[in-house]
């Protein structure tokens, strides 16, 4: 960690995982017609969906550091989308990350990076990986439509309770909302090899179709 501790004590972003390519598609456990009626509706529903906004808190803990700091993050389409993490007492920017299907850019103590790859621009100027291919359907409570998904149980609503893909698991603890259209308020993810844990409270959500 390099660069934010300074700010903000310990801000790790630590989010990352490689997919195993042999593994099934798609297992859903224990889940009854009609939630899964409604699992494959949500995931219909939401691959329309044009836009969103989530507003947040996240708490980290990886290998023998912990942190804990705001998010704002602005999706546009799968691809386009904007970043600002914020430091937890002040509100003030730490890190602004703004990126395309070519092209991400970092800024964070008065410097700009550019990479092709989020995950390795993060992993080489913060010593952090966060893999927002997966994390921009996890965070609704979608899993990642390209890659192979190892575990999903589903709620009477067919939501997701837990979710296991690309090497992370992701567990659902609360909703904003009651029907299977609603989304996450409480996700923890989990990374057992190197034991990290992200734990994510949506405070606010804006999606639009």
């Amino acid at each position: 960690m390099k660069q934010w501790m300074p700010v903000i004590g310990c801000c790790l972003l630590t989010l990352g995982g490689c997919a195993s390519q042999n593994q099934p598609r798609h297992t859903t456990e224990v889940a009854s017609p009609a939630a899964e009626s409604a699992w494959r509706q949500r995931q219909a529903d939401f691959a329309r969906m044009s836009a969103w906004r989530l507003q947040g808190k996240v708490g980290v803990q990886f290998k023998e550091q912990s942190a804990s700091f705001n998010m704002s993050w602005l999706q546009n389409g799968n691809d386009g989308y904007e970043m600002n993490i914020k430091n937890p007492l002040t509100g003030s920017i730490v890190a602004y990350l703004k990126g395309n299907a070519s092209e991400v850019t970092l800024q964070t103590n008065g410097k700009t990076y550019k990479d092709a790859s989020a995950e390795r621009l993060l992993q080489g100027q913060l010593g952090v990986s966060l893999p927002l291919d997966g994390m921009k359907y996890w965070v609704r409570g979608v899993p990642e439509p390209d890659a192979p998904v190892q575990q999903v149980k589903l709620d009477a609503q067919g939501r997701p309770e837990v979710l296991q893909q690309s090497g992370w698991l992701v567990e659902y603890n609360g909703w904003q909302g009651n029907d299977w259209k609603a989304l996450p308020e409480k996700i923890n993810l989990s990374r057992a090899p190197d034991n990290t844990k992200v734990k994510v409270i949506a405070k606010d959500w804006r999606t639009r179709y």
